[in-house]
């Protein structure tokens, strides 16, 4: 009898090894996700449309509340949005692409119209990943907003800044993570002056 027990104590404990294993996977994998797919849908850009796109967001979407104690920052869908621009001096056409991506499914939306209230971020040199900008804004000294929204874009404001992960929604309710320097932030550097 003391085998058997034995026998289903090692096989518990090799179970809860193997689920670790997993997980600690789908975590690295998580880690890496945003800016696989912002590079495989920039240079999807650029094979087909050319190198002179112009790159205005990525939307993340986390699948926890930010604000919640178990909060991981694992995503649940990444959304790229770029711009084309066709015609020549009097005339021109733009072109909206939107790329989603979750875990299961790609989709490529078009819409043709102009894209407003970012810069181009597509020859900014973004240094800080998703993952340490999350971990950047879990270490600071402020409260997490309440929920599931993280955007990485660069705003068109009274002041020239650094593409930002906003986490949040409204303005009034949200936290920046500079996208280059990571520091973190309550108030927007688009409309803040700088020190």
């Amino acid at each position: 009898m003391k085998k058997f027990f034995a026998f289903l104590m090692a096989f518990a404990l090799l179970l809860g090894a193997s689920s670790c294993t997993s997980c600690n996977k789908e975590v690295k994998q998580m880690e890496t996700m945003v800016e696989q797919v912002v590079q495989s849908d920039r240079q999807y850009m650029c094979d087909h449309y050319g190198c002179g796109y112009i790159y205005y967001e990525t939307q993340i979407v986390l699948n926890e509340w930010l604000d919640d104690d178990n909060c991981t920052g694992t995503v649940a869908s990444v959304l790229n949005v770029f711009q084309i621009v066709e015609g020549g001096d009097t005339a021109y056409s733009p072109h909206v692409y939107m790329f989603k991506h979750t875990d299961s499914t790609f989709t490529i939306k078009v819409v043709d119209d102009a894209w407003m209230e970012d810069c181009d971020m597509a020859k900014d040199d973004i240094t800080i990943t998703y993952r340490q900008a999350y971990k950047n804004l879990m270490k600071a000294n402020c409260i997490k907003p309440h929920t599931k929204d993280c955007v990485l874009r660069k705003m068109v404001g009274r002041y020239d800044c650094n593409p930002q992960y906003i986490f949040g929604g409204a303005f009034d309710d949200c936290v920046f993570v500079d996208a280059i320097t990571g520091e973190v932030s309550l108030d927007n550097p688009a409309f803040t002056p700088r020190e």
